[in-house]
């Protein structure tokens, strides 16, 4: 149907009528013909334009390089491609559904204009909101396709990611959700947006999407790690009670059973979804998460952490705990596990470099209230036994910390690194003793960074290539 152009040249009569009073027209049965013509014109066409869209909106994978596409496995296509599937299908049904009340009669269809009008821009915001979820698929798959073998590398991250939730996940008879990995040119923190979680159209988000930053890309760091914990929180429970909603419990009673005050309790309860996911991180990594969190918060000010001074910032409505508390809280679990070691050391460099009569007085109050009572939280969160993992099961029982000990570490490199290890069995069979074992070197045993980064690279190229995990 064309779109019908009323005469431009007006009647005597509608002349006069203008003159007389501008704010009136005169309509004659014709024009309002014209007129309904035209509205149904312009509501098909915005209709055939979102149908047109909807028909772009196609699964994200067939829109990225070869290159990128080859780095994503089976699993990964067929989580994404079916998500998409499901987004499609719903916008096609609704517009089957406006396109039935359009084919009406004329007075039907203006009998029922505003309630249609309305039907239209929901189901044009229901697209814009599909549109967005697909850009941001775009947009992160795209980056396996950087040049660098970024691809092989974050999908090296990918079996890293995977690994660590099946050490949790398959004793307690949960599936291993599909993790996809991409890298973040700007900022200095690791983020996660979790498997089944709403996502802008309110469908459910088809992977654990986690987005590893360019400053942390083959240095050993356990920022994953702990995205990956967040993962961890929400799938396992017990009677409607995961892991985040136990442990804030757990949280708050230690921090009074220990002497805290209602105010202090009540704010490490508010951190602690971030809480948890630290601890899950120092169970794998123990110090070297304590040095990841130093490596975050004494970088640059412009980091999405805070500006100058931030760790020991408290920001509304941040869920994280202070920096610093953060910190001291990783070595604390640490030394509650493996008792003395050079994380000793670490903690008092911290102090040199942070002292604490440098904070807000604020910040300052919340410190000197919390510094005693955290080896009670610390031992609390590591040695609970915990309902959500079982009712019979701590942190330390899931995986102790003992596994990538000093000691094991120093053993472990000493069996190996009389080669580049990067491909040894040994090296590709725990990934997570693989990182340690990264970082042990890079803080005790004299390599150089370039040379670790390195190192780290061909192995996580070479894990990728043990293709997906089953």
């Amino acid at each position: 149907m064309s779109f019908i152009i009323k005469n431009s040249i007006s009647s005597e009569a509608e002349v006069t009528t203008r003159t007389t009073a501008p704010s009136i027209t005169r309509r004659y049965d014709v024009e309002g013909s014209i007129d309904r013509s035209n509205v149904i014109f312009l509501l098909r066409n915005a209709l055939n334009n979102l149908s047109m869209a909807v028909d772009n909106l196609v699964n994200p994978v067939s829109k990225i390089s070869e290159e990128a596409r080859s780095h994503l496995t089976f699993r990964q296509r067929v989580a994404i491609e079916n998500s998409f599937s499901l987004r499609t299908v719903n916008l096609k049904r609704q517009l089957a559904s406006m396109r039935l009340q359009l084919a009406q009669p004329s007075d039907r269809i203006f009998s029922d204009l505003n309630r249609i009008i309305a039907r239209l821009e929901i189901l044009r915001n229901s697209y814009l909101w599909s549109e967005r979820t697909f850009g941001l698929y775009i947009d992160l798959l795209h980056t396996k396709g950087l040049a660098g073998n970024i691809g092989k590398i974050l999908k090296g991250y990918e079996r890293l990611a995977e690994f660590t939730l099946r050490l949790f996940l398959s004793p307690l008879g949960y599936e291993i959700p599909t993790v996809v990995v991409y890298l973040e040119q700007i900022g200095d923190g690791a983020a996660i947006l979790r498997h089944d979680i709403s996502l802008f159209d309110s469908h459910r988000n088809p992977c654990a999407i986690i987005k590893l930053p360019q400053s942390s890309l083959a240095i050993p760091r356990s920022s994953l790690l702990h995205e990956v914990g967040h993962q961890l929180a929400t799938i396992v429970n017990h009677k409607g009670k995961n892991l985040n909603r136990e442990g804030a419990d757990l949280i708050y009673n230690t921090v009074r059973t220990a002497g805290g005050s209602p105010a202090l309790a009540n704010y490490f309860r508010y951190c602690h979804s971030e809480i948890i996911a630290d601890q899950f991180a120092v169970q794998l990594t123990n110090w070297l998460a304590a040095i990841t969190l130093y490596n975050i918060y004494s970088g640059s000010s412009g980091s999405s952490l805070g500006g100058t001074a931030r760790i020991f910032q408290i920001y509304p409505r941040d869920p994280h705990l202070m920096g610093f508390l953060r910190i001291r809280c990783a070595v604390e679990s640490t030394r509650q596990i493996l008792t003395r070691g050079p994380w000793d050391q670490l903690e008092k460099a911290i102090d040199i470099l942070y002292p604490i009569n440098s904070a807000p007085e604020h910040s300052l109050r919340v410190i000197r209230e919390s510094l005693p009572l955290l080896p009670a939280i610390c031992k609390s969160l590591s040695r609970s036994k915990l309902a959500c993992f079982g009712g019979n099961k701590s942190f330390e029982d899931m995986y102790p910390m003992s596994q990538s000990s000093l000691p094991f570490m120093k053993e472990l490199l000493n069996n190996t690194l009389s080669t580049s290890f990067s491909q040894t069995d040994a090296m590709l069979k725990n990934p997570i003793l693989t990182m340690m074992a990264y970082g042990t070197l890079q803080m005790l045993g004299g390599k150089s960074l370039y040379w670790i980064t390195d190192e780290m690279r061909r192995w996580l190229i070479a894990l990728g290539e043990k293709g997906e995990a089953k």
